[in-house]
């Protein structure tokens, strides 16, 4: 992370047809954006499904903005990802890759990057914004009047951000969209936002998953270039064999700061069986599965997508696969977050392990299985 901008702004509400972008930390710069978004109209697009967290939604919200269909960029991608060394604290927690950033990460096979950088009030804020036509902004639900959480729990949160305005009586507003339910998006006062922007997130025991990590001003810039046309059998083809390479050839070596693919998830579950015995260390399965979890169902879900429109019949075993990888994940989150009181313990870790495991090499050959064949666009 970069220092925190100083820069002040005195000027009126941002649309996005006007941001080129510039080198934030990690960044390389932002294509113009088509007109999209307008402040007055307040019709930010909005992409929600179960069972995303707002890393996916806020992403998909921004792919929308540049006219692309987000489950055509998120959903090609579908890996296993754990850094050991982490302890996730968060909704949109994901072990970090490469030098693209998260969004270069989730979107390995489109022009697609981001950065984490920080701020320390309104005019860092605005700076931001007029520099990226708009921000993914890290807040604690405790300090949003919209969220349920309102004045009763703490817990970290992404939103997108893509303006701001100056009342006539001279305040601060900005443009808050957030798609997870119960779904917002309008002007909100400065002072909300600043709370849960700027928020030290307690520990809360009502939600001890996204809790206790502060959110310390934190700001995700995104860039997105020329993406390609129209979804094609031959690209569909390729993220396949490049899911399949990454299975494959995963590591998990002693002084890897990653562990990934099958070699890394089978390391994970050795992990989760040797500390099935302690409920706090099992917790960190619960955050960590989310972002996997997602990244499963929106695979199943582009397959699907994909194998009806175009005949692909091969896709359509990917899409049951990836669904099965879903419903492994569902069963070793809830084990981990309510392992202090589940009976059997002991013997349920290493079962849905295993079962976990079986999910993604039933997924492989699949994908091995679809390369196999040969495809035609229709």
């Amino acid at each position: 992370m970069h220092s925190a901008r100083t820069t002040t702004r005195t000027t009126g509400a941002r649309t996005s047809g006007a941001g080129t972008g510039g080198a934030g930390a990690g960044t390389t710069g932002t294509a113009p954006r088509a007109a999209r978004w307008n402040g007055t109209a307040g019709s930010y697009p909005q992409w929600y499904e179960d069972p995303l967290s707002c890393l996916q939604t806020t992403l998909g919200g921004v792919l929308l903005e540049h006219g692309l269909r987000p489950v055509e960029v998120l959903g090609l991608s579908c890996e296993f990802v754990f850094a050991p060394e982490d302890l996730p604290r968060e909704e949109f927690y994901r072990p970090a890759q490469g030098d693209r950033g998260v969004a270069g990460d989730l979107c390995p096979y489109h022009e697609v990057e981001s950065a984490w950088t920080t701020g320390a009030d309104a005019d860092d804020l605005i700076g931001l914004i007029e520099e990226h036509s708009g921000v993914v902004v890290a807040v604690d639900n405790y300090h949003l009047p919209f969220r349920p959480a309102f004045h009763d729990v703490h817990a970290a949160h992404l939103v997108v951000v893509p303006g701001w305005r100056r009342t006539a009586g001279g305040a601060v507003e900005f443009y808050v969209s957030d798609a997870q339910p119960p779904r917002f998006q309008g002007w909100l006062a400065a002072e909300h936002l600043l709370a849960s922007w700027l928020s030290g997130n307690p520990s809360d025991t009502q939600d001890v998953f996204f809790s206790s990590r502060e959110i310390g001003g934190r700001v995700l810039t995104t860039s997105v270039r020329e993406q390609p046309g129209e979804l094609t059998a031959d690209r569909v083809a390729l993220a396949l064999r490049g899911n399949l390479d990454r299975w494959t050839g995963g590591t998990a070596g002693t002084g890897d700061r990653l562990w990934t693919g099958r070699a890394g998830l089978g390391r994970f579950v050795e992990r989760l069986t040797e500390h099935r015995g302690d409920p706090a260390e099992l917790r960190s399965a619960y955050t960590l599965g989310w972002s996997m979890q997602s990244q499963a169902f929106l695979h199943g879900r582009l397959a699907q997508e994909f194998a009806h429109r175009s005949k692909q019949s091969p896709l359509l075993e990917v899409a049951a696969s990836a669904d099965r990888v879903v419903a492994a994940w569902s069963n070793v989150r809830l084990l981990g977050a309510h392992a202090a009181e589940t009976a059997g313990i002991t013997e349920l870790v290493p079962r849905r392990g295993a079962e976990l495991v079986h999910a993604y090499e039933q997924l492989a050959a699949d994908w091995q299985l679809a390369l196999a064949k040969e495809w035609t666009d229709v």
